[in-house]
């Protein structure tokens, strides 16, 4: 993966953590990042020796350890070794539970450096976890659907525009110069870590699609926020799972393989 890739996936996971509490990242065959609450823990902090070893989950004891979170019990179907694997991850107090959990899912991000640099960051602090290759999903068990407010984080909203593009640059702390003459054809400048940035040319497609799904994905995490902040005054509070995923980087990989393979092929060295 490219550095620039490198430093827009790094934008992805920190825009999220701009925003809530628990959050689990999985691919399948990837990893997975519990994060937890900064100001209260449900997540266990890995010991130096947990650290040296290689952790590792299936997604069936991913989706179990997200309905624990919630506050119900896990599947009856968990193995003996996932149960012990939940005790490595959350902390042990039944009674204590978020009830609110924000998953989101990263597509593309095949750069094991990458899950290297999210270890060492002082940013958060993070169990981690590779997922063990198999079945490409695993269901979220709740016993009563009734009893949890589900928010779906990739939802499309209406047609964009340029002052939509200034504004979440702004929230950022970049910016976006409009191009006078087409719209949401401009230029698109974000701030990262160690002062780089990512430059986003609108009039590149890919770099387009990659921008406007940042800011959908930015639009609905704060909806999410807002029905949280909603739900959290009701005197029977359900418990809450806000979950999508992101598959920006996916599609701009894609569309830049696609782009080299036509550069080789124009060449005849492929």
């Amino acid at each position: 993966m490219d550095f620039p890739t490198r430093r827009i996936f790094h934008l992805i996971v920190f825009s999220s953590l701009l925003c809530f509490q628990i959050r689990a990242q999985a691919e399948p065959s990837g990893s997975v990042f519990f994060i937890d609450n900064p100001t209260r823990q449900f997540i266990r902090t890995p010991s130096q020796n947990d650290v040296a070893q290689s952790r590792s989950m299936s997604l069936s004891e991913v989706s179990a350890a997200v309905s624990v979170l919630l506050g119900f019990a896990p599947p009856a179907s968990l193995s003996a070794d996932g149960s012990s694997k939940l005790n490595e991850v959350l902390v042990p107090n039944p009674f204590d539970r978020p009830r609110a959990v924000f998953m989101l899912e990263v597509r593309g991000v095949g750069d094991p450096k990458l899950t290297d640099d999210l270890d060492n960051t002082q940013l958060f602090d993070a169990y981690h976890s590779k997922i063990i290759p198999g079945p490409r999903k695993a269901d979220i068990q709740i016993p009563d659907e009734d009893q949890v407010s589900v928010v779906f984080l990739d939802e499309l909203s209406e047609d964009r525009t340029d002052k939509e593009i200034r504004n979440f640059a702004s929230w950022l702390g970049g910016s976006y110069v409009a191009d006078t003459l087409e719209p949401l054809n401009g230029e698109l400048i974000i701030p990262v870590a160690d002062g780089d940035h990512v430059k986003l040319h609108m009039s590149k497609k890919a770099e387009k699609d990659f921008a406007l799904k940042l800011l959908v994905l930015s639009q609905n995490i704060k909806r999410a926020v807002d029905v949280h902040e909603h739900l959290a005054q009701s005197i029977r509070r359900p418990a809450e799972l806000m979950m999508g995923s992101f598959d920006g980087i996916k599609v701009k990989l894609l569309e830049l393989s696609s782009l080299m393979r036509h550069h080789l092929h124009s060449r005849n060295l492929c």
